[in-house]
């Protein structure tokens, strides 16, 4: 009996709560711009509120499914994995040219097939991660001599400018 009692004063907590807030008298208050799209740095970027940054927030999530022949009971016939990236691009301008910072983080989770057998395997790096200012750049990003217009080496990557043995820490 106790917990269904909990449960009646918890909802009449919440409703009571909630016609309390509804009965406020609103103001004619002007509406806010929060989210102002940023242009000078290309389609995706919006102004941080308060400043004169702007920032880009992306990524992508992947699922693949496999069916392998296994050649004795003990091996894994299917498999799954996941695959997410997460991309922050931060820019403001100085006297001295743009700052930029960049970051991309993925993470793969693994199992069956994809993994060893009866294994999962999670795996989450920082893919890049660097500064640019004045010309310079400094941290882990892909290298300057990959050529975006070539094949990729494997078919693990998803795009002629992705490929997976380009990352180098340079400056």
């Amino acid at each position: 009996m106790t917990p269904l009692r909990g449960l009646f004063l918890g909802c009449a907590v919440a409703v009571t709560s909630g016609a309390q807030a509804a009965d406020l008298p609103v103001k004619g208050a002007e509406p806010v711009d929060y989210v102002r799209v940023c242009p000078a740095y290309g389609t995706g970027f919006f102004y941080v509120p308060g400043t004169d940054s702007c920032l880009r927030i992306g990524g992508r999530v992947r699922a693949d499914y496999l069916y392998q022949e296994p050649f004795t009971r003990a091996e894994d016939a299917i498999g799954f994995r996941a695959r997410g990236r997460l991309n922050v691009d931060y820019r403001t301008m100085t006297e001295y040219g743009v700052l930029r910072t960049y970051i991309r983080y993925e993470i793969d989770r693994n199992t069956g097939v994809f993994a060893s057998d009866g294994q999962v395997g999670t795996n989450p790096k920082v893919r890049q991660a660097f500064v640019q200012f004045g010309g310079l750049t400094a941290g882990r990003a892909l290298s300057f001599f990959s050529d975006p217009d070539l094949p990729v080496p494997n078919f693990g990557d998803l795009r002629f400018d992705d490929p997976s043995n380009a990352d180098v820490n340079l400056f």
